[in-house]
């Protein structure tokens, strides 16, 4: 089986009562199936499936005809939308007109999936750790059989029924990131892949702004394991403060992930340069430096453990991997850049400045942070919770990037920092480009704040990120 047949997706809209209407056939198309879903008419692959969702900046059924061009076979729209674009779509494709197109999808990834029941499904989420974790897993049991697993960061209410439509019948397994932007949305995510392996990686502060306390963080994230019916494992954080919480009532098997669990026996920490784990069968290089990283190796390995796979599998599949985009990346040149610019929370802040305050070299260590965003009303205590964290470290420049931090200047700010608000970019690149031969420069910051800009400035190329 290649793909969705257009007949099983209208029947499966009809019967989950999201078909509103008639599909609208324009042109003479000729595809039966659907190969994939795509959200981004930029993106759009011959024989997809494009979904146009309405959003706050852009609406999808603008890019409805540019998706048709693209290769576009079949698209779902929302009803009250079909006359208006039926004059405006021109090539071969049918339009399905449904009550709403987001929910529509995620029927489709849901009975889609179910069609292979034999696929052993692993779902992770977590405050942090969640990305490379799953990388890990993925790499590990791809080593084993056939696995399929989430791209890049698709582990939203959206990206994730887009993922479940890659799942094919050659699949053994399945690795699915489950992220959160709102209340609810990890139940959701787990009754569309339910888990036969629920991993949570860790409880902190990221997301802590939506839901008000990190004991809330910690109940949306259990519902991963909502979708449990008794044979299903429960993998968490044994020291994690709330491990209890998330091992309490769990209609499953229940793991406390350590290195016990994981077979390691002691890790030799390298720097830059990654961990030697020491494990029961024998050594593993791990690449990826950073004490997170060991955590989140460590819980992949219990879960892979759960499913009796080879040391060796074990072995070469975490001595492949590479850093994944702005996650502790090491970037060597005249000086050597750390890059670690897709997520920042206090969990995360302090293991990165540990690792740079570690680092050997001959020149300056810099640490550029920018803003922590999603933190609510915690915001304020949290960053000068950090600055209070940095003074202690030995560190020969900081700069604090980010309006965050120009509000608590005059509560004090590390020995000898500088502060860029906002609307100071220009003066960041300035004295980013001071920088010299042999320092080391950790860029660590929200996403919102794209520090990874600063990269060639700092690498002195033209590299683009």
């Amino acid at each position: 089986m290649s793909g969705v047949s257009v007949e099983s997706l209208t029947t499966w809209l009809a019967e989950d009562g999201h078909l509103v209407d008639r599909v609208a056939v324009i042109g003479a198309p000729l595809a039966r199936e659907i190969n994939g879903a795509c959200i981004d008419s930029r993106l759009v692959r011959p024989g997809d499936l494009f979904v146009a969702l309405p959003g706050e900046r852009t609406d999808g059924h603008e890019f409805v005809d540019h998706a048709v061009q693209s290769g576009a076979v079949c698209a779902l729209v929302a009803a009250d939308r079909l006359a208006q674009l039926r004059p405006n779509v021109f090539g071969s494709v049918r339009l399905v007109p449904v009550d709403d197109t987001l929910a529509a999808l995620q029927s489709l990834s849901l009975r889609w999936r179910r069609l292979f029941p034999e696929l052993v499904r692993i779902g992770i989420t977590g405050s942090n750790g969640k990305t490379t974790t799953k990388e890990m897993i993925a790499a590990i049991l791809s080593l084993v059989a056939p696995t399929v697993s989430s791209r890049g960061n698709y582990n939203s209410d959206i990206g994730l029924p887009v993922e479940l439509l890659r799942v094919r019948a050659e699949h053994q397994y399945g690795v699915f990131e489950m992220g959160m932007n709102r209340p609810g949305e990890i139940a959701l995510l787990a009754g569309l892949v339910e888990p036969d392996i629920g991993l949570i990686t860790n409880i902190g502060c990221a997301h802590v702004g939506m839901v008000g306390t990190e004991h809330d963080v910690a109940l949306e994230k259990r519902a991963i394991f909502s979708r449990f019916t008794g044979e299903q494992i429960a993998v968490v954080p044994a020291g994690d403060r709330y491990a209890d919480l998330l091992a309490g009532d769990v209609d499953g098997h229940v793991v406390r992930y350590d290195m016990q669990s994981a077979g390691v026996s002691r890790v030799e920490p390298r720097g830059l340069d990654g961990s030697r784990l020491h494990c029961v069968e024998g050594p593993i290089d791990l690449k990826l430096p950073g004490g997170p990283m060991v955590t989140n190796a460590i819980a992949a390995m219990t879960v892979v453990r759960q499913l009796d796979v080879p040391f060796e599998r074990i072995r070469d599949g975490l001595e492949q991997l590479r850093p994944v985009f702005g996650r502790l990346e090491i970037i060597r040149g005249d000086l050597t850049l750390i890059r670690d610019c897709y997520n920042a929370n206090p969990e995360s802040m302090r293991p990165a400045l540990d690792l740079l305050a570690g680092s050997a070299t001959r020149g300056r260590r810099v640490a550029v942070l920018g803003a922590m965003k999603e933190l609510g009303e915690h915001s304020a205590e949290a960053h000068r919770e950090l600055v209070r964290y940095v003074d202690e470290l030995d560190l020969d420049e900081v700069w604090l990037v980010g309006d965050e931090f120009v509000a608590i200047k005059e509560s004090g700010l590390a020995r000898g920092a500088r502060v860029f608000g906002y609307d100071q970019w220009d003066e960041l690149v300035a004295a980013a480009g001071d920088l010299g031969p042999g320092d080391v420069v950790l860029l660590k910051g929200s996403r919102a704040l794209s520090l990874e800009r600063l990269t060639p400035v700092v690498m002195k190329s033209e590299e683009t990120p």
